[in-house]
C-alpha cells in the first residue's frame, strides 16, 4: 500500500485532488474533518483547549468552533498552541486509519491535510503532493465556499507556511491555476509515476 500526503494552502484545490483518488481503491482521510469530528466527541480535549484560550471560545458552556477558529488563526503563537494540542490526537487517528486501510487491502492511503508541514507530519508518507495556485485564484475559490470572509481567509493565508518552503519538501507539485480537467490530467500523470 502506498501512503500519500496531499497538502496545499487555502483554496489551492487539495481536497478536489484528494477526491480524484476515491475511484482508485483509496482510503481517504481528511485531517481537518476528522480532527473536528474527534474534538466534538472528546470533552477532555475540549477542556484542554478551553483552559488555554479561556471563555472567549465558548458559547454558553459549549465550545464554539467558529470562535475557536477566530482565536486560533489570530496569530502564529495561537495556531502553534492549538496544533500542539490537536495534532498528537490527529496523528493517532491517522495511524488507526492506516491500520484499517492495510487490513482492508486498500491500494492507496491518502491524507488530505492543509497543515501537514506545520504539524511536522510529512515523514509519515511515501509521497507528498503539493497543490498550489496563484494567490488571486486561491482567494476566489476560498470566498466561493462562503465559510469565511475575506479578512479571515487572508489571516489564514498569512499563517500558512509558504508554497516556496513546501515545494522543497514535496515529491510532486501541481500548479492548479486552470480547470478541474487540467487538475485531473496532472493527477493521472502523477499516478503513473507513483505506480
Amino acid at each position: 500500500m502506498i501512503t500519500i500526503g496531499i497538502t496545499g494552502n487555502i483554496g489551492s484545490g487539495k481536497t478536489t485532488l484528494s477526491k480524484l483518488f476515491e475511484s482508485k481503491k483509496t482510503y481517504l482521510f481528511n485531517a481537518d474533518k476528522e480532527a473536528k469530528k474527534h474534538l466534538k466527541k472528546h470533552s477532555v480535549l475540549q477542556r484542554k483547549i478551553i483552559n488555554v484560550f479561556g471563555n472567549m471560545i465558548l458559547n454558553g458552556t459549549e465550545l464554539d468552533f467558529k470562535k475557536l477558529a477566530e482565536v486560533a488563526f489570530k496569530n502564529q503563537k495561537n495556531q502553534k498552541i492549538l496544533n500542539g494540542i490537536v495534532w498528537p490526537e490527529v496523528s493517532l487517528l491517522i495511524e488507526s486509519a492506516l491500520r484499517d486501510a492495510k487490513k482492508n487491502k486498500y491500494k492507496y492511503f491518502v491524507v488530505d491535510a492543509a497543515l501537514l508541514f506545520e504539524a511536522n507530519f510529512n515523514h509519515f508518507f511515501d509521497y507528498i503532493i503539493l497543490v498550489t495556485a496563484e494567490k488571486k485564484i486561491r482567494l476566489e475559490r476560498a470566498l466561493k465556499r462562503k465559510t469565511m470572509d475575506l479578512s479571515q481567509i487572508k489571516k489564514r493565508m498569512a499563517l500558512q507556511i509558504s508554497d516556496k518552503e513546501k515545494i522543497e519538501s514535496s515529491d510532486f507539485i501541481i500548479y492548479n491555476n486552470l480547470s478541474k480537467s487540467d487538475l485531473t490530467k496532472d493527477f493521472e500523470i502523477i499516478l503513473k509515476k507513483i505506480i
